[in-house]
């Protein structure tokens, strides 16, 4: 037998010859194998990552030149040097001149250049150096490298005192080696800080009511160009009546005009007028003076001045329907006007006498004579007078109670509105006589327009013909339909937002039939509301109609009654002269039918037949 033979021991250099027979690389070297490195990248993985690489470089180049572009060779081609000069503070009404410069500061020539001025309304050009080629636009052409020019505009400026203005010019050019326009703009910011128009305004510390007190505004140019077209505007307190002033004031303004005036002149205009009654206190006097174009009034100068009104010894006021300002009145309604007058001195006042004036824009008063309380003066005419009211007691007061109706109707001959003056002389205070005359502000009655509205159901046309439906009288259980009319009238005054309302009851049944001459006719179920509106309704027009049908179905709780159709009408409208919201309210409809005449005594429910 033959015993089992161990394997041949190998050596350590024999190891390692085996194993770099097994794992030597191409390059004749082991790799390190005490660590685990991760496998090599794919073909198409490294490629994408070559690609990105190759982008990113590409891309960095790209933005490189792009900013050496504009920072260099594009920088270079704005070659155009601009600049304003003039001066930043000007006043108004002075001649002024702005001089825009170019210049090209590059070495690269300007193939072309022009120039466009945007110019602020207030400024009014005089000449121009050189001449537009057209409105506000100059062309200038080429322009080599190294060469300037300048535009010169000169003008004056008609604006607000203070305010600012700005000048705006807008250059287009080309640069030699470019194909494309470039643009430029360079603004002059300019400050309104004064006139060469003066204005001062002259006139009492201390007046008394009733006395004549005198004004003067001076006006003056303190340039040396004359101007034109200037307007000179008093504001007076609502207690001063204008009496007179000089020059007049033309008829129908409430300023004055000045054509012209020459550099240095002067002007004054002097107003006469007194303080009412009810003045007291300080009163404040405005005037101011501005250019006028295109009736924009641009105001250079004005000035105020306050004046101690001092009560006078005999005062008195006048309230017409509880006020003593300006208010409407409705046609038919009566004016109630009350005239107090009041001793304030510590001696009698006697002879006295109060007149109450009125006038309509000279057409006739809408004031029924016949029916008027003249509190116990004597009428002539549009004026009545109170003579010998006899002699006033120190602290004593007293009143006149005038009550003037409203006509309900106008006529083309009558006027819509009237003013309201009271005058109040006395001729002896103690033992001294002296005549002073006293005037009440001025009251101005407008009277609303005459609108009004009518609403009415029928059964049957006013031919007799039916346009309702079912049984008439109305009976239990039984459908009867009727149709509601709507009118409306109005001559006056145009009329806007007219809304005429009204509501349902739950007994009665809407039926989609109906008709309007204008405006829109509209029902709510949810809230059972009937609305006529109508955006505006032209005085000329005088009349509009609409009309809807209702259903009702008695119960036997309704047998002997009147059924309700509708409940309260309500008109509501704008007068456009006014400016009043009028508003007026009509009565419930029933089933009566009053208007109908073949409907008459109809109208209570019966039993079914």
């Amino acid at each position: 037998m033959t015993a089992n033979r161990l394997p041949k021991r190998r050596s350590a250099r024999e190891i390692r010859r085996q194993l770099r027979s097994i794992y030597e690389g191409s390059d004749g070297c082991v790799p390190d194998l005490s660590k685990l490195d991760r496998g090599g990248r794919s073909r198409i993985t490294r490629w994408l990552l070559k690609a990105i690489g190759l982008l990113a470089f590409i891309s960095v180049i790209a933005w490189a030149g792009f900013f050496l572009f504009t920072q260099t060779l594009f920088q270079k081609s704005e070659t155009l040097s601009l600049s304003v000069e003039g001066p930043s503070e000007v006043k108004s009404g002075e001649e002024v001149s702005y001089t825009f410069r170019y210049e090209n500061t590059g070495d690269v020539p300007v193939a072309s250049l022009g120039m466009k001025l945007n110019l602020p309304n207030t400024f009014h050009v005089y000449s121009t150096v050189p001449e537009s080629s057209q409105a506000d636009e100059w062309t200038i052409g080429s322009v080599s490298a190294g060469s300037d020019g300048a535009i010169t505009v000169t003008g004056v400026f008609l604006a607000d005192v203070p305010s600012s203005q700005r000048l705006q010019a807008l250059f287009t050019y080309k640069p030699a080696n470019f194909s494309s326009n470039f643009q430029d703009i360079t603004t002059q910011k300019v400050e309104i800080v004064d006139s060469v128009l003066r204005l001062s305004l002259a006139g009492p510390q201390k007046a008394l009511a009733g006395d004549t007190s005198e004004y003067v505004i001076n006006i003056q140019n303190s340039g040396s160009d004359p101007v034109f077209n200037l307007r000179v505007t008093p504001q007076f307190p609502e207690n001063f009546t204008l009496t007179q002033s000089e020059p007049a004031l033309e008829e129908g303004l409430s300023y004055w005009i000045v054509p012209s005036l020459e550099p240095g002149a002067l002007i004054a205009i002097t107003v006469k007028g007194a303080y009412t009654s009810t003045a007291s206190g300080e009163q404040t006097v405005k005037a101011s003076v501005g250019f006028v174009q295109d009736e924009v009034v641009y105001t250079q100068s004005s000035q105020e001045l306050i004046t101690d009104v001092l009560g006078g010894v005999v005062s008195f006021s006048v309230i017409v329907n509880g006020s003593n300002q300006n208010q409407t009145a409705d046609l038919g309604e009566t004016l109630r006007i009350s005239i107090d007058y009041a001793n304030n001195g510590t001696e009698n006042v006697e002879d006295l006498g109060l007149t109450l004036n009125l006038s309509g824009n000279d057409k006739n008063l809408p004031i029924d004579w016949t029916l008027a309380n003249l509190g116990g003066g004597t009428r002539t005419g549009n004026e009545i007078q109170w003579t010998g009211l006899g002699t006033l007691a120190p602290q004593e007061s007293k009143v006149i109670d005038v009550g003037l109706p409203l006509f309900s109707k106008l006529t083309d001959a009558d006027a819509d509105a009237l003013t309201l003056n009271v005058t109040l002389a006395l001729n002896k205070i103690g033992s001294i006589t002296s005549t002073r005359t006293l005037e009440a502000t001025p009251i101005k009655i407008t009277l609303n327009s005459d609108v009004t509205a009518a609403v009415q159901a029928r059964y049957f046309s006013e031919s007799g013909t039916p346009i309702g439906t079912g049984p008439i009288p109305p009976q239990v259980g039984q459908t009867t339909t009727y149709r509601v009319y709507w009118n409306l009238s109005n001559s006056l005054h145009t009329l806007e937002t007219i809304r005429l309302s009204t509501t349902l009851p739950q007994h009665v049944t809407w039926i989609e039939d109906t008709d309007t001459d204008i405006g829109t006719l509209s029902y709510n179920a949810t809230t059972r509301q009937i609305t006529w509106t109508i955006p505006k309704l032209l005085a000329e027009l005088g009349h509009a109609g609409a009309w809807f049908e209702l259903a009702i179905n008695p119960s036997e709780a309704d047998v002997g009654h009147f059924v309700r159709l509708t409940n309260t009408t309500t008109i509501e409208a704008k007068d456009t002269v006014t400016s009043e919201a009028l508003k007026k309210s009509l009565s419930e409809i029933t089933t009566e039918l009053p208007e109908d005449a073949f409907a008459a005594g109809k109208g209570t429910v019966i039993k079914s037949k």
